[in-house]
């Protein structure tokens, strides 16, 4: 809520301007009454106000004089002055003073509630403003003005969160260098880029750990059906300024902990990293036989145990990187192929490793990578043409019921290869591109035939469930398709 200082002599107006501003403002709040200039001073020197609500006649120093004093105590303030006085030399002097209004008695509460949402509007924008250099600035351990913060956020507590949507990409830095505050703003947070477009900083205001944690929920459903979303949170509240301490570990912490294929939202404790497991001796010993005498399904079978194991173990896609890396190298130095592409490999690892939705598919793809060529079609097509057939197929065809499988199909490559070229070329995934086909096409198609029943637009670009549709769209748009129509 936005602070308000109201100064009047007569103490029927003091309580009539404060029930005026109680009952038909709920973004600001009385914080103080008093009946001269010079208590109102003491009360400045004390406490940052937003709004000071004054009369110009008053015994002592008069609302005129109060108000140049008080912009330089507190430049950021928003003033009006109540005046009973129609005159042009206390008009004259209320300009001259910095004034937002010069509200002339009797008080209109029509006028007046006009005039509260008047400054409401300016505040919110300049708070806005500020807040798009402060908090990226506290987030990165930035210096930042320490007047603005106190006056923005030290009347409140705060809870944070760190989140991020799909799998952890592991070139990136291990700490956030630069952000930015993201707008318009969300109803529930403040909310900052990460280190990516995948990742969020959340911040918010206090409304109960259990609110607040149902908020997050659907903040982190509402970004899409990704198959691994992580946050992690502070579970009490905390000032502004530790914003700065939360944002490595909490990186930290996701860093370390996010599995491939799980949603989690976990409470903030910071603490060491946990140590590197590595496969065992005698794991690689027998890798390294089946591969010597050629035993392509023990190498598959092994890599599908692999897989299971980490998968009921929830082991750490952080873990899970390190032994992909053990076994490619460890397969690189008894068998020359993988030796010669060595660089090319790990990178393609990576790749897969960021953009996998399960550690079952990740080993397909690995032994995909290690040992296949990617099928009858690859082998006559370079990547940027198989990727470019893959997107046309599937903007020529986004009415079908497509399928990833079906699209695999049509190409003649494995879905993990598949997702690898999106994620080469395009830095996004074959169903968030499709998504973007059918969005897209059923905008237009909303504009272009208002009348248009729901179904049948959901039908005209792919979706059976209309329902589901609607869904989508919103998501997507952040509009329902009627609100879309009508440009609401």
């Amino acid at each position: 809520m936005y602070r308000v200082l109201i100064v009047d002599d007569e103490f029927p107006a003091l309580r009539f301007v404060s029930s005026i501003i109680e009952h038909f403002s709920q973004a600001f709040k009385v914080v103080g009454t008093v009946s001269s200039g010079e208590l109102a001073l003491n009360f400045l020197k004390k406490q940052a106000v937003d709004l000071l609500v004054t009369d110009i006649s008053m015994h002592g120093m008069n609302g005129i004089e109060l108000a140049q004093t008080a912009r330089k105590m507190q430049p950021n303030i928003h003033i009006v002055i109540i005046s009973g006085y129609g005159e042009f030399e206390y008009a004259q002097g209320a300009i001259q003073a910095g004034v937002d209004e010069y509200l002339l008695k009797p008080i209109s509460v029509t006028k007046m509630a006009a005039i509260l949402q008047s400054i409401q509007e300016k505040l919110e924008t300049e708070n806005m403003d500020l807040s798009a250099s402060i908090l990226p600035a506290l987030a990165c351990g930035q210096p930042c003005s320490k007047e603005n913060v106190e006056r923005l956020y030290g009347r409140n507590s705060y809870r944070f969160a760190y989140i991020r949507w799909g799998n952890l990409d592991m070139a990136l830095p291990k700490s956030l260098r630069a952000t930015s505050l993201i707008l318009p703003a969300n109803e529930n947070f403040y909310v900052l880029r990460g280190r990516d477009d995948d990742e969020r900083i959340l911040i918010a205001e206090d409304r109960g750990v259990d609110e607040f944690l149902s908020q997050l929920s659907v903040y982190m459903t509402m970004y899409g059906n990704l198959s691994t979303w992580s946050a992690v949170y502070t579970p009490v509240l905390r000032p502004i300024e530790e914003l700065t301490s939360f944002i490595t570990p909490a990186i930290n912490m996701i860093y370390q902990r996010t599995i491939i294929g799980k949603h989690q939202i976990m409470q903030f404790t910071g603490g060491s990293a946990p140590k590197i497991i590595k496969l065992p001796a005698s794991d690689l010993k027998q890798l390294t036989y089946f591969i010597s005498f050629d035993k392509t399904r023990m190498i598959k079978d092994y890599f599908s145990s692999l897989a299971l194991t980490w998968e009921h173990a929830n082991t750490p896609q952080r873990q899970v990187w390190h032994m992909g890396h053990q076994i490619i190298h460890q397969i690189a130095a008894v068998y020359q192929p993988v030796c010669n592409r060595l660089d090319e490999i790990l990178h393609d690892f990576d790749n897969l490793i960021h953009c996998t939705n399960s550690y079952e598919d990740l080993m397909d793809g690995t032994y995909s990578i290690l040992f296949e060529d990617g099928g009858a079609r690859d082998r006559k097509m370079s990547t940027q043409e198989l990727y470019d057939y893959a997107i046309s197929y599937i903007r020529e065809n986004y009415v079908q019921p497509l399928s990833m499988q079906s699209v695999c199909d049509e190409i003649g490559i494995s879905q993990t290869y598949l997702s690898r070229l999106f994620r080469k070329y395009s830095n996004t995934t074959f169903n968030a591109f499709l998504t973007k086909c059918r969005m897209e096409a059923a905008m237009q198609l909303l504009l272009e035939k208002p009348d248009l029943l729901l179904r049948d637009v959901a039908a005209c670009v792919g979706y059976e469930d209309s329902s589901y549709f609607t869904k989508v769209f919103r998501q997507y748009t952040g509009k329902t398709p009627s609100q879309w129509t009508t440009g609401e």
